[in-house]
């Protein structure tokens, strides 16, 4: 199986230029590299440029588009998968550095399970502490469970606690994970999901599954570090409006609508208002009691558009990220 690799990026040519250099050390390489520019300037081209031989004289084709579509990371995926040529499409995030077996590991999970049709690895550097992680399961956040990545009704998900074997998911995140290239003639990644696109992973993950049950899985022995890069990032302001109209479009688009979910769903946005206030009290700071602003107003801004939220018509917010 030949891999391409797509790599969307927006304004990192450090990172990804760190992120390259960890894909020409596999002991597997890619049939080809695919980088998908969103950025502000020419930096990007000039380091595809500057890098193209080097790759190329190890077998690796290095490929490089410039959008022209409006930034969005779920359409430079879909830009990336029209222009593939791999039996593996692995998508990787600009700010992500691979173990040097990282795709060797993530084909053999493809052989040695038929059913398989989207594999990742593992990231090393997650740290969450004992306290945190129970606070996150009491509100249903996003928090780290024994051999279990699951979906919950809050739409946060869960994430294997010290994975030591190969287990089948329900997601995999879309910073560092790998499909056959086949499933994409009936899934796509959602465009209504402009600039990071909070949750495509999950929206995909959905789709993906009410075609093909029990069909993805996570590997211990494929690992990476995820930098988290804070280049390129939106607005503290816009970012926590985006988390949850987003959260909230995925709830009703994708979680069945029982009273049960829907006190799930409201309980996790009280826990994230409860944590943000406790940790202005705890330690009182502008940014901190910004961030309870920006939340509250998130939430107002949820229930003033909610019908239009539910209809999936998100261009009330959308028009902003435009600008």
């Amino acid at each position: 199986m030949e891999v391409s690799v797509i790599i969307p990026t927006y304004n990192r040519v450090k990172d990804l230029n760190e992120c390259l250099n960890s894909i020409i050390v596999q002991t597997t390489l890619p049939k080809e590299i695919i980088v998908i520019d969103d950025g502000d300037d020419d930096k990007t081209e000039s380091l595809i440029a500057n890098r193209k031989k080097e790759l190329e004289e190890r077998g690796v084709l290095l490929r490089y588009i410039r959008k022209k579509r409006e930034k969005s990371l779920t359409i430079s995926r879909n830009i990336g998968v029209e222009n593939a040529n791999g039996d593996i499409i692995l998508f990787l995030d600009d700010d992500v550095i691979l173990d040097k077996n990282y795709i060797k590991e993530i084909l053999r999970i493809y052989e040695m399970y038929p059913n398989a049709l989207g594999v990742q690895g593992c990231i090393t550097n997650i740290k969450v502490s004992k306290v945190m992680n129970f606070i996150n399961k009491i509100f249903f956040h996003g928090c780290l469970e024994k051999l279990k990545c699951r979906i919950l009704p809050s739409t946060e998900s869960t994430y294997p606690l010290n994975l030591n074997k190969v287990i089948k998911v329900q997601m995999i995140a879309g910073g560092y994970t790998s499909f056959k290239k086949n499933i994409f003639d009936k899934v796509r990644f959602n465009e209504k999901l402009l600039k990071s696109s909070y949750k495509e992973d999950k929206f995909f993950a959905y789709l993906l599954l009410q075609n093909y049950q029990n069909s993805l899985f996570m590997t211990p022995y494929a690992k990476l570090v995820h930098n988290v890069s804070q280049e390129g990032r939106l607005p503290n302001k816009i970012r926590k409006y985006m988390t949850q109209i987003y959260s909230l479009y995925f709830f009703y688009k994708n979680v069945d609508q029982n009273l049960k979910n829907r006190l799930i769903y409201l309980w996790s946005r009280f826990g994230y208002l409860g944590i943000h206030i406790g940790s202005f009290i705890l330690k009182p700071s502008k940014s901190r009691l910004l961030r309870v602003k920006y939340l509250m107003g998130a939430y107002i801004t949820c229930m003033k558009h909610i019908e239009e939220i539910k209809r999936g018509d998100l261009d009330f917010f959308n028009k902003r990220l435009r600008r």
